[in-house]
């Protein structure tokens, strides 16, 4: 891979960990990150379609919970609460497929629902950041000019997102990884990238920007296992030893609700014995 192809697919690396743990929107506020207590503990027979999907897919079953969504859009196809959940099931069966070809035939569907899911909202913060999740997991299969349009499609609903809610976690976790996949990279793939493939998705990153995004996106929607856990590594990549181990633990103490959030608590504990903590 040449210096440009790899500046595009490194700043694109966040999406990889993104698609996955991430849940979508519900009435708590975080993006359907957390599961409601009625999804939880009612009968499902007793749910409607929406908490009936809702209840499928946080019980790791997210292709029976598509095929129950996507046959309801066959009846209401502009029934925004159905499109951004079918889209967010899409997203987290192309993520568990293996090739990039197996994943595409999720995550292209993924991201027309998204746009669907947009055009019948299109200042619903749910379907802007399902269309960007999407998107983003969709970059990584990308060529790289593909990848660099996507990735301007994520920095672009992110943004659009926060006029919307100044604090939604989900956009400013997006943002700050974005910064700091970019400021991860050396001078000169950052200066090839910036030049000849860049847009704003490149070129506004730095560190600032990546700190500011992730610690705002860890105070939003504190209990998300992931959003502790890429704050806890920006304080660590940066040096911030002491800042690191207390988010480190902070990763541990939390309760795994996602299909990552072992990995990842797994990771912070060896992150804590590299530390000495």
């Amino acid at each position: 891979m040449n210096r440009s192809n790899s500046t595009v697919w490194l700043a694109l690396g966040l999406f990889a960990t993104l698609a996955v743990p991430l849940q979508a929107q519900n009435a708590s506020g975080t993006g359907g990150l957390t599961p409601a207590g009625l999804v939880r503990h009612a009968p499902l027979r007793a749910l409607s379609p929406v908490n009936r999907a809702d209840a499928l897919y946080f019980d790791g079953d997210a292709r029976a919970s598509f095929v129950l969504l996507d046959e309801y859009l066959k009846v209401e196809p502009d029934d925004y609460e159905v499109l951004w959940r079918a889209a967010r099931a899409a997203v987290l069966l192309g993520v568990s497929e293996e090739g990039s070809r197996s994943q595409n035939r999720w995550l292209d569907p993924a991201m027309e629902l998204g746009h669907r899911t947009v055009a019948v909202r299109p200042h619903g913060t749910d379907g802007l950041y399902w269309r960007g999740a999407a998107h983003g997991r969709r970059a990584m299969n990308a060529s790289p000019g593909y990848a660099t349009e996507l990735a301007q499609q994520i920095y672009d609903d992110a943004h659009a997102i926060l006029e919307v809610d100044s604090l939604h976690g989900g956009a400013h976790n997006l943002l700050g990884k974005l910064s700091y996949e970019v400021m991860s990279l050396s001078g000169f793939e950052r200066a090839v990238g910036r030049l000849f493939m860049g847009n704003e998705a490149l070129s506004n990153a730095s560190w600032a920007l990546a700190e500011k995004h992730l610690e705002t996106a860890a105070e939003a929607w504190p209990d998300l296992v992931l959003f502790q856990f890429d704050l806890a590594q920006l304080y660590r990549k940066r040096g911030q030893e002491d800042a690191a181990v207390e988010v480190y633990r902070r990763v541990l103490e939390l309760p795994a609700l996602h299909p990552t959030d072992l990995d990842l608590q797994s990771q912070a504990r060896e992150a804590l014995e590299e530390l000495g903590s």
